[in-house]
């Protein structure tokens, strides 16, 4: 008898990757790409997929603007051409294209798997839509916060009201885990990057691991705590608007 840590909750869903059903999309041709999440789940607003291109391999023809997106690299070496503009994606670097802009994806001498985030923009009254953007993980130290061995990266600007989503990179230390039971009105796409851990979702608590994809809709309750080793995830949150 198969069995599966996969779930779907009333406000959740668990996807492993014992769940995945490898899928084609026209500007990516052959390569894999697993929708872990799109609108189709209602009520998510999003579409997050897994990506894996071969080694050499490039988008099969180029991503249509009107979208924003953002990608993060979690292995391999890949380059994402918008406007004119060269971004690398090596392992832990990451790419915000910004929804008036298309582009092309292609790999380096490695295979290279992404994690990509699409979605519609929402603007609001008297800002610009931000400007495409680029960088590492490492460019900059994880801050702490106020639970002693859990630290997090913003990955795109928290304190500009352009940018309607956030993705960070959260990581805990053996055994540490969030201060409370969270309910809020963002929904959220997390992929496991390392470690485990247990995941309270509603009024179950559900086992984690590294490359598991959550989906928690607005309102779900939610809380984390690592295992016995160090565990880090990368989280979308919308933010800085109401949701009408």
């Amino acid at each position: 008898m198969q069995t599966s840590r996969g779930v779907r909750g009333l406000s959740y869903t668990v996807v492993t990757p014992a769940n995945h059903y490898p899928s084609r999309l026209p500007p990516w041709g052959d390569a894999s790409v697993v929708k872990l999440v799109t609108p189709r789940m209602a009520p998510s607003r999003i579409g997050q997929y897994l990506v894996s291109l071969p080694a050499g391999a490039a988008t099969a023809r180029p991503v249509e603007p009107g979208w924003e997106t953002f990608l993060y690299a979690l292995e391999g070496e890949a380059t994402v051409l918008t406007e004119g503009d060269a971004l690398d994606l090596p392992a832990g670097g990451f790419a915000y294209v910004p929804v008036d802009h298309g582009y092309d994806v292609a790999a380096g001498e490695h295979p290279a798997r992404l994690v990509i985030v699409k979605r519609r923009y929402e603007p609001f009254p008297g800002l610009e839509a931000p400007q495409a953007l680029s960088g590492h993980r490492d460019d900059e130290p994880f801050a702490d916060t106020d639970v002693p061995g859990f630290r997090r990266r913003e990955l795109l600007p928290t304190a500009d009201p352009a940018f309607d989503f956030n993705m960070s990179l959260l990581a805990f230390d053996a055994g540490v885990g969030l201060d409370k039971v969270e309910i809020h009105d963002e929904e959220h796409g997390l992929y496991m990057t390392a470690g485990g851990g247990t995941y309270l979702l509603e009024d179950r608590q559900l086992e984690v691991q590294a490359g598991d994809f959550i989906y928690m809709a607005p309102y779900c309750p939610q809380s984390f705590v690592a295992g016995d080793e160090p565990s880090e995830y990368l989280l979308y949150k919308d933010v800085w608007r109401d949701g009408f």
